[in-house]
């Protein structure tokens, strides 16, 4: 009939006509010699279900974005936005403490669209705040499948375009809700390829129980505590009491906090009141942490409205993460057989030196205590393109783990390069991104800089990407997920090649 395709084409229309609006044209502050060289887009979407307003930004690839990939960035928490990521991992762009804005030599939209989204609403600039309801697991997922909906309809040019999702933290929930939707109800013309997640938490029992050998085998504790530990906290008992779980007991919730002191965890920690405090209020009643530390200078500059009207986003405030009730779920090990029968491309990655979502319970849920994933490429190094050992990667079926050596909890802002690679090759496959160039400084540095202490700085040399913001999440690291135990009361394939010196080029 003619009348749905006239109907069809007017949808449309309309969708390119709303993001042509939503173009960023000018961005506030830009400071940098090296002029932006992609589009972005940002603003809000309406979700038809309840009439939230999902706010999202997208930056276009630097090179070729009429083919490159198209990529879903989400931040954990819960209720964390995902421009924190934006602005001190990942994006292309790096506040200074005077305000101004660089270039982020690092940004992982050189070879990819990257869509930055506020989840649930409530979050950054997404709002409004609905009932209790709105805010668990299963809703987030709904709601963000709903927005991809929405957007895919106002960016038609990315439809059969290979579309991931990526995110860290408790995007290890998020994702594997989201992308379970998304295999059993696919949206018409989009190309769904794979998804990746960094220091995922993904089961509760699995990941808390593996807390206490992670302080034991990287020297925080002595053997004794260790011993103490195992005395007191046996199995069942032990993960309750890394989350404060109903069947905690006094004895181990002792030798818990005894295994922290003794590791001077709070000396050690300058910081311990400025790190962000990520509490949840749900039924599992689990524990406040401290998070590493979100930069200052972009939430200054996120909160200026001369921004937010270049962003298109309402003028108020804007925090890193919101103060939500949130009901969190204990684990999303249950998505992962549907989503492993879909043949996705699958990377989980994990900051070695991690301490908050360590890489010894990610391993665990991957083979036997969770998926018991068969091996098909054994544990090997991989090399960045420095020739240096970035980590080690190990490939199972329909599944790669890799870890980052030396990276925490925030892989991108404290090993740029080697997650840059193993984003790119994840992306475009290990011969592809062993034909790309990448900065050829002899030493790696942190993203997220404040060079305006640095003034004439040669631009060839990304000296000084060593911000406050990842000194100090730096410094958190040494939080552990059992650290401060105590009752929530607010809101809060890549085909890997089995190759051990790949050649690089460029």
């Amino acid at each position: 009939m003619i009348l749905p395709a006239v109907v069809l084409s007017l949808c449309v229309a309309l969708a390119v006509a709303t993001a042509h609006t939503h173009k960023i044209t000018a961005l506030p502050g830009y400071n940098d010699s090296k002029p932006i060289n992609f589009d972005q887009f940002a603003g809000y979407i309406r979700l038809p279900s309840n009439g939230q307003s999902m706010f999202y930004w997208l930056v276009e690839a630097e090179t070729t974005p009429r083919s490159a990939p198209l990529v879903l960035w989400l931040n954990g928490g819960p209720g964390c936005s995902s421009l924190s990521g934006f602005f001190t991992e990942l994006g292309p762009f790096v506040v200074q403490s005077d305000l101004t804005v660089k270039r982020n030599p690092y940004a992982w939209n050189r070879k990819a669209n990257m869509i930055f989204l506020d989840s649930p609403a409530g979050v950054g600039f997404s709002r409004p705040v609905l009932d209790d309801s709105e805010y668990n697991d299963d809703v987030t997922a709904a709601r963000t499948y709903e927005f991809l909906v929405a957007f895919f309809a106002m960016y038609p040019q990315y439809n059969g375009r290979a579309f991931y999702v990526a995110g860290e933290s408790y995007a290890g929930i998020y994702i594997p809700f989201l992308v379970h939707n998304l295999v059993l109800n696919p949206i018409s013309n989009v190309n769904f390829t794979g998804f990746a997640i960094g220091n995922p938490f993904t089961d509760r029992k699995i990941d808390g129980s593996a807390a206490i050998e992670f302080k034991y085998t990287h020297g925080l504790i002595s053997i004794e505590t260790y011993q103490l530990v195992v005395a007191k906290c046996p199995p069942h008992i032990l993960w309750q009491c890394e989350f404060n779980g109903p069947q905690c007991t006094a004895a181990c919730f002792g030798a818990l906090m005894e295994a922290s002191l003794s590791a001077h965890l709070f000396d050690l920690n300058p910081w311990p009141s400025a790190c962000f405090k990520a509490e949840s209020n749900s039924p599992q009643h689990l524990p406040r942490r401290d998070w590493p530390l979100h930069d200052q200078f972009a939430t200054a500059y996120l909160q200026l409205p001369q921004v937010q009207r270049a962003i298109h986003a309402y003028v108020g405030e804007w925090t890193p993460c919101a103060a939500i009730a949130y009901t969190r779920s204990a684990s999303s090990l249950q998505k992962y057989p549907t989503i492993l029968a879909a043949g996705l491309k699958i990377l989980i990655y994990s900051g070695d030196a991690d301490s908050i979502v360590n890489f010894v319970g990610t391993q665990r849920w991957i083979t036997r205590e969770g998926l018991n994933l068969s091996i098909e490429a054994p544990w090997r190094p991989w090399f960045g393109p420095d020739q240096q050992l970035a980590g080690y990667t190990e490939t199972y079926t329909n599944l790669t783990f890799t870890t980052i050596k030396g990276a925490g909890h925030m892989v991108p802002a404290t090993r740029p390069l080697h997650a840059l690679y193993m984003f790119e090759c994840f992306l475009y496959g290990q011969m592809a991104c062993e034909t790309f160039a990448y900065p050829t400084d002899s030493l790696e540095y942190l993203s997220g800089a404040d060079l305006t202490s640095q003034p004439g700085q040669n631009d060839s040399k990304f000296n000084g990407w060593l911000s406050a913001a990842t000194l100090i999440a730096l410094a958190c690291l040494g939080y552990f997920i059992g650290m401060a135990i105590r009752p929530a009361k607010t809101l809060q394939s890549s085909q890997w090649t089995q190759e051990t010196t790949p050649i690089y080029r460029g």
